[in-house]
């Protein structure tokens, strides 16, 4: 193994039950001849941490959370190529079990082993000082980060990669009409990720802070959802669909990104027949559907989960999305209980870093 000089223990931020995480010291992690060691420098809270840290979602106690992270290899297993100690890198490590169906058919992200072998989720995460990735290839699961890219703008891969992904599944192309219902990161970035293809996109939110951020993101119109009807505002913009027995929106993708039950029923009234929905919000609790509106309109609706790396790199690096103006707190990793509360309040916060 080639590796610098590094410490038996390190610190990290570990989950001790709901809204109770606390700085402890750990065992640095063993890198194996097919892994590579991350010290890390800037890890991002998402909204799947947001959900474990309130609720025990995805997480057992004494988990290291964190996985939207940048950071420097300081190790590198003797089986490795193509990574050298310095790199600066981004990654995501999952294991899947190469048994099921899901892997047969080539589609991992649907393995049911796949979170609880995932970086901060069954394996430990990057709120640390250091990160495993564990069997690394390059342009798998770590990835070069370009020189000129800032150490905050390239802790946003991962989300950035989840919204163009969503765009490219759903298929929306140029002159699309597209609306996007929620404006945290993930709709944040599905906006960006939708205008880059050259659709029309519109956003809708509750919050003040996140609809200025989506206008200051390029959004082609916003819509703040306390002040009036968002079906009839998406209407006014892009015309009246009729269908079987009703009538409705014209967009021709909507994608679902607050995790609501409200936004997952308006999803269906404000996409044309025959359009698509995608979500990718993680709801907190089931949403009933109008079933009707699926028979009568023929949605094709899918779900979106994990994204492309490379091409977020590339989006980013090209200025093509844009993310530095979403980091709204940064704190150190002693803080990470702080940041957690924080990155909570929705109407203060957006994309909250915690630094190394």
């Amino acid at each position: 193994m080639i590796d610098l000089a590094l410490p038996q223990r390190m610190r990290a931020a570990v989950y001790n039950g709901p809204h109770d995480i606390s700085l402890k010291e750990v065992e640095t992690p063993r890198v194996g001849a097919a892994d590579i060691l991350i010290q890390v420098t800037t890890c991002g809270i998402c909204g799947s941490d947001v959900h474990s840290y309130k609720t025990g979602l995805y997480v057992q106690r004494g988990q290291i959370m964190g996985h939207e992270f940048m950071g420097q290899v300081v190790a590198v297993g003797e089986d490795v190529k193509g990574i050298g100690l310095g790199d600066r890198v981004t990654g995501f490590s999952a294991g899947v079990c190469g048994r099921c169906r899901a892997c047969d058919d080539g589609e991992h992200i649907l393995c049911a082993d796949l979170f609880e072998n995932s970086t901060g989720y069954g394996r430990p995460g990057a709120f640390a000082d250091y990160v495993r990735i564990e069997n690394a290839a390059p342009g798998v699961n770590v990835h070069r980060l370009p020189d000129h890219l800032p150490d905050v703008i390239a802790a946003t891969v991962e989300p950035v990669s989840i919204g163009i992904t969503a765009v490219a599944k759903s298929g929306v192309k140029r002159g699309d009409k597209v609306v996007v219902l929620g404006g945290g990161m993930i709709g944040n970035a599905c906006l960006q990720a939708a205008r880059r293809v050259g659709a029309e996109a519109v956003l809708v939110e509750v919050s003040p802070r996140r609809l200025a951020l989506a206008e200051e993101s390029g959004a082609d119109g916003v819509f703040d959802a306390r002040t009036g009807d968002a079906l009839e505002w998406v209407m006014d913009r892009f015309g009246v669909s009729r269908y079987h027995f009703g009538r409705g929106g014209s967009a021709d993708v909507v994608f679902e990104a607050a995790g609501n039950p409200i936004t997952i029923r308006q999803s269906l009234e404000m996409v044309r027949p025959g359009g698509t929905i995608c979500i990718v919000g993680l709801p907190e609790e089931a949403a009933p559907i109008d079933t009707t509106k699926i028979v009568h309109k023929l949605p094709t609706i899918i779900g979106s989960l994990g994204g492309d790396f490379t091409q977020a790199i590339a989006a980013l690096a090209a200025e093509e999305i844009r993310t530095a103006h979403l980091v709204s707190h940064q704190f150190p990793l002693e803080e990470s209980r702080k940041a957690f509360d924080t990155q909570l309040d929705a109407l203060d916060s957006f994309k909250v870093m915690i630094h190394g």
